[in-house]
Parts: structure tokens; sequence; C-alpha cells
């Protein structure tokens, strides 16, 4: 009996390895195209907790100082007015009131300033913000991040803010 391998088993194994093959360089092919959608996924979230912050600190600094906040019905922007009290030595005069918007222009969030002609970026790269109020006390808003087939939707609300 001669030793080696037969016709039939040449087959067999070349077909296995075939298989193989072919179940390595799909996965090989879905690693290349989920790779970077889920590296661009991660660079959403920073970007959204970034938005997240600077349109809180619009908010959050003011304070005690908001005396009015008003939500568009189609929830485009946002207003409010700031109180701050003006004197000098304990000595107070009128009071410096200040109405401030944050609304989009663009792909940018705004916020724009009653006594001031241009506004002032807060951050760019979004594609869709939605204010709501569904209760007093907070205001909720909905924005929307997207870059290369990749879109994100983030919620968060203001509520440590006296709202009225």
């Amino acid at each position: 009996m001669k030793s080696g391998f037969t016709l039939i088993e040449l087959l067999i194994s070349m077909a296995i390895g075939l298989i193989a093959l072919g179940a390595i360089i799909f996965m090989m092919e879905q690693f290349t195209v989920i790779g970077p959608k889920a590296i661009e996924k991660v660079n959403q979230a920073q970007e959204a907790l970034l938005i997240n912050e600077r349109i809180q600190s619009q908010l959050v600094k003011m304070g005690p100082s908001i005396t009015s906040i008003k939500v568009d019905s189609q929830g485009k922007w946002i207003s409010y007015q700031v109180q701050v009290p003006f004197g000098i030595n304990g000595i107070y005069y009128a009071p410096y009131t200040q109405t401030a918007t944050i609304t989009m222009q663009g792909s940018s969030i705004i916020l724009k300033l009653s006594d001031k002609d241009s506004p002032i970026t807060i951050v760019s790269g979004v594609s869709s913000l939605y204010f709501y109020q569904p209760q007093n006390g907070s205001v909720r808003y909905v924005f929307t991040l997207s870059k290369d087939k990749v879109s994100s939707s983030y919620t968060n609300a203001i509520t440590s803010v006296n709202l009225r």
C-alpha cells in the first residue's frame, strides 16, 4: 500500500481551507467597514459632551440672574432674560438687563445678545438642534451630529438654573 493523499482528500482539504480563508477575508472586510464608524461614534460622543457643557454653561453661569425664559413653539430657539444688579459701594441703580437667544445658524449653535450685533459661536458642526419645555423648571434640547454617514442624536436637560 502506498502512502499519501488521494485526490478526494486533497480536494476536501482545499475546500475547507478556502472556506476558512473566505471567513477570514469577510471578518477583515467587516472590521474595516465597522471600525471607522465605531471610531466616529466615539468621537461624536466626545463632541456631544463638549456641546452639552457649552450650552449649559451659558445658562448655569447666569443662575439666579435669569428672570424669564422662553422656548420657541417650533423648538428653533431658546431666549432668556438676565437681570444683574448694577452698583458701586453698596449703592445700586437700575439693574442691567440683557436678553440672550441660543439658536442655530448654519451648522453652528450661536448665542445672540440683544446689545451686540455679532453673535457668539458656542459650537459648530451640528446637524440639528431642537428645544422644548416639557414642564416649568426645565428646558430640554436634542441635537444631532452627522459626519461621513454616521449620525447620532443626543438629548439633555437644563434643570439646575432658576427657570421661571
